[in-house]
């Protein structure tokens, strides 16, 4: 009788421990839960004092596909990165004459990560005037002192070692081999932090990188930004908040 209960708890301990195994947890690619449309819905500067008001031009939003492309209304936030809070109120009031995002005329860049989870990762910021009259990034540039020699009207902003995070990340499982759905995340945090290093470039006319030295790097805005994700085009996210 003993050895039979004895047999009897082992098989129990031994299917618990292959169930164990066949239920494990499938981790998606950081790359994968960034893809999609995102909109800006919280911003604060690392003093932890909201900036989202500063940013949105009428609305921050942005879509990350695949290949690593990046579009959208994310000047203002890269320029906020870049060149921090100084002289804000002047820059602000050239922002609608320079980035026309009113008529869908968006900014690109791309974001870079490496292969399947990663918690940090890094962003490009191709910083041009899309409004086709009535202003250039130049006229920001100079706003904020930068020297004429330096005046371009396309800076690439990369940003290696930016922070990111799904704090509401689903967990996707599979029983028995089985294929698990995939985990998604409609939350994604990005954190600029004392590890972030920043490289400011621009491109000769064969298109080549060059380095642009029209901004001390080493004094870029640190700050926390919380991107919430949108079933909706980025176009009628616009739309909506013209």
């Amino acid at each position: 009788m003993k050895n039979t209960i004895l047999l009897r708890s082992l098989t129990f301990v031994c299917a618990g421990l292959l169930l164990l195994t066949a239920c494990k947890q499938e981790e998606t690619a950081t790359k994968i839960l960034m893809q999609g449309n995102w909109e800006l819905t919280a911003a604060t500067d690392e003093t932890g004092k909201d900036i989202l008001g500063q940013l949105n031009f009428p609305v921050t939003v942005m879509q990350l596909t695949d290949d690593n492309g990046m579009l959208g209304t994310f000047a203002p936030l890269a320029t906020r990165v870049v060149y921090g809070d100084s002289k804000w109120t002047q820059i602000s009031g050239k922002i609608n004459q320079v980035f026309d995002y009113a008529n869908f005329r968006f900014n690109t860049g791309e974001f870079f990560v490496g292969e399947g989870v990663a918690n940090v990762f890094t962003v490009e910021y191709k910083l041009q005037a899309t409004a086709i009259a009535g202003g250039a990034l130049t006229d920001i540039l100079q706003i904020i002192g930068v020297n004429t020699s330096w005046l371009q009207q396309t800076v690439y902003h990369k940003f290696t070692n930016v922070s990111v995070s799904f704090p509401d990340k689903t967990t996707g499982t599979s029983l028995w081999g089985s294929k698990s759905a995939p985990q998604t995340a409609n939350t994604m945090i990005w954190e600029f932090t004392p590890n972030t290093q920043p490289f400011y470039n621009y491109k000769d006319s064969q298109g080549n990188q060059v380095l642009w030295n029209g901004w001390p790097i080493g004094s870029f805005s640190k700050g926390k930004f919380t991107w919430t994700r949108r079933t909706m085009g980025i176009n009628d996210l616009v739309k909506a908040k013209i």
